[in-house]
């Protein structure tokens, strides 16, 4: 009973040192890095949603895999986009 006892006090000792301090906690990058989403698209024009509950810059890569400028989004906002050619926008990724 001792030995299994070990063991698993063992074996919780390393997997707690093999995990980052910062493990569980999410970055700036990982809480940024998904909060514009794309909500709607035409020619030359898209609709982005802040999803998050700080303010962001978001853009949209389009068609031709070009991105479009950046444009600032109050946080749980919206954002128009337009753009001069007639793409449209594939996805929209933060500007950080």
């Amino acid at each position: 009973m001792r030995l299994r006892l070990a063991a698993g006090l063992a074996a919780a000792a390393l997997l707690a040192a093999a995990t980052p301090a910062w493990a569980g906690e999410p970055s700036p990058v990982d809480v940024l890095g998904a909060c514009a989403e794309l909500t709607g698209t035409g020619p030359g024009w898209a609709l982005l949603r802040n999803d998050c509950g700080a303010a962001i810059d978001a853009s949209v890569v389009l068609t031709g895999g070009e991105r479009a400028a950046c444009v600032p989004i109050a946080a749980h906002g919206t954002a128009t986009l337009t753009w001069e050619s007639e793409e449209r926008a594939e996805y929209a990724v933060d500007c950080l």
